[in-house]
């Protein structure tokens, strides 16, 4: 099993972080190209045992199918200081995956957002081979990507308040 957490400060307030990740429409600009994301279903509202269905793909029409379920769902409260959900893959490229996403306002201006994510891509040395020499290094390019896209989008979401 691999863990993967990351923290980082972001110039927004704790709502326009919510809003933001409380999309999930969000992961299209979250991912890092040359990966592509279409949802192909979700429930809405989002809320813990909420469903949402997307493909990756790197060439349509071959993609990987991800189903994950929401554990945990703590939404964004005015006068809370923390927000967060777990989502776990029921169907994924891994055998095992979970990822916790947890939202701290450090002020009126600014927060915090930790990914941290336990996965597995499959089982025996061959799997955990794989899951460190190619998984590991994948999953923290594509969240240092998502760390430099988040302050990116998350500007525009205070500027304009909405998250399109």
């Amino acid at each position: 099993m691999a863990h993967f957490k990351h923290t980082f400060q972001v110039e927004a307030p704790l709502s326009a972080v919510w809003l933001l990740h409380d999309d999930p429409k969000a992961l299209k600009d979250l991912t890092p190209p040359p990966v592509r994301v279409k949802i192909v279903s979700m429930d809405q509202p989002l809320r813990a045992g909420a469903n949402l269905v997307f493909r990756l793909y790197l060439i349509e029409p071959l993609g990987a199918t991800w189903h994950a379920i929401y554990d945990e769902f703590a939404p964004y409260q005015p006068g809370e200081t923390v927000c967060n959900f777990v989502d776990r893959s029921l169907s994924s490229p891994f055998r095992f995956w979970v990822h916790r996403h947890t939202f701290h306002a450090l002020s009126d201006t600014a927060s915090t957002i930790t990914d941290d994510v336990t996965f597995r891509l499959f089982g025996g040395v061959v799997g955990e081979a794989l899951t460190w020499l190619i998984a590991w290094p994948a999953i923290a390019f594509m969240f240092f990507y998502r760390r430099m896209k988040s302050r990116q989008v998350l500007k525009e979401i205070v500027r304009t308040g909405r998250y399109d």
